[in-house]
């Protein structure tokens, strides 16, 4: 099952590319797509430095109904973040460390669209990373 970064989110929300892979994971009746409570004020910020915060109450019922479940960070969570950011050979920020390690800690594979969490070595975490934000 699944574990959707705060990039991944904004890839579906925004229909960015890599937004496939994530419809396709959305259309498996299977398939257990989860949060990080982490990630819920990272994409309300995206929203308010976009201009859109209006826009939350709406964006958070929509993908709440959708998610199986929100899941928090605890000590066991934090204590894996240090074992990540210790064995990742650049620079890991705190927040991806702490979503990481909840991927990690609950056995899902991390969906992200983040140079710093294909960083992690893959003994410690299953990923998808989803290609490259484009600008034309």
């Amino acid at each position: 099952m699944y574990l959707l970064d705060s990039s991944a989110w904004l890839v579906h929300l925004f229909e960015e590319p890599g937004v496939e892979q994530i419809n396709q994971l959305f259309d498996d009746s299977e398939a257990e797509i989860n949060i990080s409570v982490l990630s819920v004020p990272e994409v309300y910020a995206r929203l308010r430095a976009l201009g859109r915060e209006e826009n939350w109450s709406d964006v958070w019922n929509a993908y709440s109904a959708v998610f199986s479940n929100t899941l928090s960070a605890d000590q066991t969570i934090a204590q894996q973040a240090i074992l990540l950011r210790a064995n990742t050979p650049q620079r890991l920020p705190t927040i991806d460390a702490l979503i990481a390690a909840t991927a990690a800690v609950h056995g899902l594979i991390l969906v992200h669209r983040d140079s710093h969490l294909a960083a992690i070595p893959s003994a410690f975490v299953d990923q998808i990373q989803l290609p490259a934000q484009t600008f034309e």
